[in-house]
């Protein structure tokens, strides 16, 4: 074979295999990566990817996610958020209409790459970190006598008016003061219980 010819011949592999990379790439696109036991985030426009999961079915229209909670979700099979309704059998009950499905700016699915886990991971021990803080904080305060005491009081005081149409709790801004609600109050009332308030807060 001259030179030409095995020239023409190399050029004419090469552009074969680039036309079969092209393929190839435009296949990987086309391929849907939300397939069963596929490991997914949900994410939600302007907060992230808030929790993890994975997929344990797909069906003709849905695909269904047990999230890390043990809770189920249904997404589109493009992991759209899904706003329809299901059959028995969990699929799609017509009309198979938009406005069923998400856009963009609706929480949707994405798969769940290493860094994003990594992400999520170090939320959940901060959140157990502040829950901690807070149950801490919590039983400090309850093991304060003075709690103790007002908790007592608020006891016996809402067992002193039930039965008026009365509901006592502690002070919105003041934890030293209670707050009274009195519901059902007569006007021919009104002035003899206005009277008594004052004379008890005097």
């Amino acid at each position: 074979m001259d030179k030409k010819k095995l020239e023409r011949l190399e050029r004419k592999v090469s552009r074969r295999n680039a036309q079969q990379a092209v393929r190839n790439i435009k296949k990987a696109k086309a391929e849907n990566p939300f397939v069963v036991n596929a490991e997914v985030g949900l994410y939600k426009p302007g907060h992230g990817t808030t929790q993890l999961g994975k997929i344990i079915e797909v069906g003709k229209y849905l695909l269904t996610v047990k999230w890390q909670d043990n809770s189920s979700e249904q997404f589109g099979k493009t992991g759209k958020s899904f706003y329809g309704k299901v059959d028995a059998e969990g699929e799609l009950v017509p009309p198979k209409i938009d406005p069923m499905w998400g856009g963009d700016e609706d929480p949707h699915l994405t798969i769940a790459t290493e860094s994003v886990k990594e992400a999520i991971a170090a939320k959940r021990v901060e959140k157990e970190k502040r829950e901690q803080e807070r149950k801490t904080e919590r039983e400090r305060i309850e093991a304060d006598p003075a709690y103790q005491q007002r908790q007592t009081d608020l006891k016996r005081y809402s067992e002193m008016l039930s039965g008026l149409g009365a509901n006592i709790e502690n002070g919105w801004n003041n934890q030293k003061n209670f707050r009274i609600e009195l519901d059902g109050i007569k006007p021919d009332r009104m002035e003899k219980l206005v009277a008594a308030i004052k004379e008890a807060l005097k």
